[in-house]
């Protein structure tokens, strides 16, 4: 009999489901069902779904009811049956059987006990009976450990391959410059997971552009179920200077770490694993960003970025610094005998250069790798206010021109963005802002009578309209026309219960998602919406992480500020996986800010058509500069007609379209510098 320890996860359970072991999935590989039998002796046959990597079956939340532990034991039998036993019962089970001395039992019995007393739900013993696993496994020295502990990855050959490069040739220090959208973010993680059951790694930093923080931070949760904390979390903030060395394994945004105040203190902390998203934004080594990471203590690096050159050569110098310094030697060296003009845009020795690169450099290609790639198109649907919305619109516009450069007390920046952003969305969200000031005593008495005068404007709009959002009637028409499932977007909890409550009385099967679900009530709507809903209601909190690439349809009901938000609400559909083109529909008002955003991202950029992944390139020094949202905002403050607003758009515009020329001039020597010469089966395979 071998018994094997597993973790019972309760909310889990609730949806009919336990985890499935890697060892029983092994033990197992040819069979669909195992029988158990629990401390009752009731028998169960379970299923075994795989692709999901759960064990299911009618009956196994009663066959799991008598167990109140976090953890039980799948003990094997003879007959190929699994009794389910009680954790400390078996514990002591497996100590008679092994040990006949009575000394040897004494000791084995103080060890396990000591183990057991670091009690934290039972999860110290796990994890040290989880890790003692992967060193018995047999594997050998170049297999993945890590690849049965993944949920919701689709793994490609390439990626394995350049995870083993990565470990192997390159020894942790890594320029992983993938194409855009074949996957760099998977193959860090299989890599740092690969070092954690190795036990090689503990203290894990992970840099990234504050737009991307919550990816990071729900794709290493669901799909490597590593469980950081956010530099922004208030449990975070609350540890003060200590927490960059107390936490283990935190994401924070580059903007916030390189701070001196925090840098200062980062810079001290011994690190195993660094890792950098959009290590472009790395390529001057004379900013304080550059300097920063420069300044780590950190044992492993891994530096992201699908253009390791954006402006010139020196660039990839930068970079390449950060990881292994003195490979490209001197800057002097380095211009002298590999930069062929002023610009720094033309390459000469190019063969000596790219085997120097490839030493610390994987790049994968689109052409190369085994993924098929979707197309996405896009539809913008406008729409006039009501006159009455048009109204209160324009009215609060005119309030937050006024108050944003002259903030009063209750009445921030944040705030007035926030006021001109949620009617875009809904009236329903703003009255909910609006409710707040009221009640918040730090405002002046003019400002709450405003704020009254606005609220009441805004809940006649709210209870004597007879008839819908001309947004929502489009969106029925969408929902009507396009015929198959679609996620539809809102950044407002306000405006997705109003969404959701229409499309119920229109007979719309639907299923709604927002970040403050339980992990189970997630589950189950997500369930729902794969197998019966026609429409998912989500926030952009809700659906960081999830794997919809079931659906193809998209609507923005309403629309985030910076592009990448948009990017990243694209991408839960557009991504690897993906079978079917992805069509995606946006709604706005007309002469709201929304509209002109959109105006310009579409007809400036093309944005709806890019590759996964080139907006960020396109972007560029703008979002180095300043916050995308900022640049519109201000825009708006400072046009107090349509024609204003048009010219100060187009001036953000033509920015947009010279980054776009220069990406594709960047694109051109990329080619050159990078084509044909950095096979994986070369790097270590």
């Amino acid at each position: 009999m071998r018994g094997y320890l597993v973790r019972l996860d309760k909310e889990l359970l609730e949806l009919g489901a336990v985890e499935l072991n890697p060892e029983i999935d092994r033990l197992y590989s040819g069979k669909d069902t195992i029988e158990f039998i629990n401390i009752k002796n009731e028998i169960r046959k379970l299923n075994i779904n795989r692709e999901e990597k759960l064990i299911q079956g009618r009956g196994i939340i009663g066959l799991f009811r008598p167990y109140s532990s976090e953890h039980v034991f799948f003990d094997v039998l003879a007959d190929g049956r699994i009794r389910i036993s009680q954790f400390d019962d078996s514990i002591k089970n497996y100590i008679d059987k092994d040990f006949n001395d009575h000394e040897g039992v004494e000791h084995v019995t103080h060890v396990l006990g000591s183990l057991c007393s670091l009690r934290q739900g039972e999860e110290k013993w796990f994890e040290l009976y989880d890790h003692a696993g992967t060193f018995v496994s047999g594997a050998k020295e170049d297999d993945l450990v890590s690849l049965s502990h993944l949920r919701d990855v689709q793994m490609f050959q390439y990626q394995i391959k350049t995870v083993k490069a990565v470990l192997g040739r390159f020894r942790g220090r890594v320029l992983l410059c993938d194409e855009v959208g074949l996957g760099k973010t998977i193959e860090a993680g299989i890599a740092m997971m690969e070092y954690l059951m190795k036990g090689l790694i503990k203290k894990i930093l992970i840099l990234v552009p504050p737009s991307l923080i919550d990816q990071w931070y729900y794709e290493m949760k669901r799909k490597f179920n590593q469980d950081f904390i956010r530099a922004d979390d208030p449990e975070f903030k609350n540890k003060g200077d200590q927490a960059w060395e107390f936490y283990p394994k935190v994401i924070a945004s580059i903007s916030t770490a390189k701070r001196k105040n925090n840098a200062d203190i980062i810079s001290k902390v011994q690190y195993d694993l660094v890792i950098v998203d959009e290590a472009h934004h790395l390529k001057n080594r004379k900013t304080l960003a550059w300097q920063f990471v420069n300044s780590l203590s950190k044992k492993y690096i891994f530096l992201l970025t699908a253009t390791p050159v954006q402006n010139n050569l020196e660039e990839i110098y930068n970079l390449i610094t950060l990881l292994k310094p003195g490979q490209l030697k001197t800057f002097s060296y380095f211009k002298k005998n590999f930069i062929g003009d002023r610009e720094g845009l033309e390459a000469k020795n190019v063969n000596s250069l790219r085997r120097l690169l490839a030493d610390v450099m994987i790049r994968n290609k689109r052409s190369d790798v085994d993924i098929k790639f979707t197309k996405r198109a896009a539809v913008t649907y406008t729409s006039d206010l009501l006159p009455q919305e048009k109204k209160l619109y324009d009215e609060i516009s005119s309030f937050v021109r006024k108050r944003y450069n002259d903030s009063s007390r209750g009445l921030t920046r944040f705030v007035l963005k926030s006021l001109q952003e949620e009617m875009g969305s809904s009236f329903r969200a703003l009255a909910g802002t609006l409710e707040k000031l009221i009640s918040n005593h730090e405002m002046d008495d003019i400002d709450t009578e405003m704020m009254k005068g606005f609220l009441k404007d805004a809940n006649n709009i709210i209870s004597e309209s007879l008839i819908p959002e001309t947004k929502l009637t489009r969106l029925m028409k969408i929902i009507d026309g396009f015929g198959d499932k679609l996620v539809v977007f809102t950044k407002y909890i306000a405006t997705q219960e109003y969404i959701a409550g229409y499309l119920k009385k229109q007979g719309i099967e639907i299923a709604q998602f927002h970040g403050g679900l339980r992990r189970k009530d997630k589950e189950a709507q997500i369930k729902l919406f794969r197998e019966s809903a026609r429409v998912l209601v989500s926030t952009e909190s809700g659906g960081e992480g999830r794997n919809l690439q079931f659906c193809n349809g998209l609507v923005n009901y309403d629309l985030p500020w910076n592009p990448m938000a948009i990017e990243q609400r694209i991408g839960r559909i557009h991504r690897v996986g993906q079978q079917r083109d992805v069509f995606v529909f946006n709604l706005a008002a007309a002469n709201t800010l929304e509209h002109y955003i959109l105006e310009l991202l579409d007809r400036k950029i093309n944005m709806f058509e890019l590759v996964v992944g080139e907006v960020d390139m396109i972007l560029g020094d703008i979002e180095d500069e300043a916050d995308f949202s900022e640049l519109v905002m201000n825009a708006w403050i400072n046009s107090l007609d349509h024609s204003t607003m048009e010219q100060q758009m187009e001036i953000i515009g033509q920015k947009l379209i010279e980054n776009k020329k220069q990406y594709q001039r960047v694109k051109e020597l990329d080619e050159k510098l990078f084509a044909d010469s950095f096979e994986i089966s070369k790097a270590g395979g």
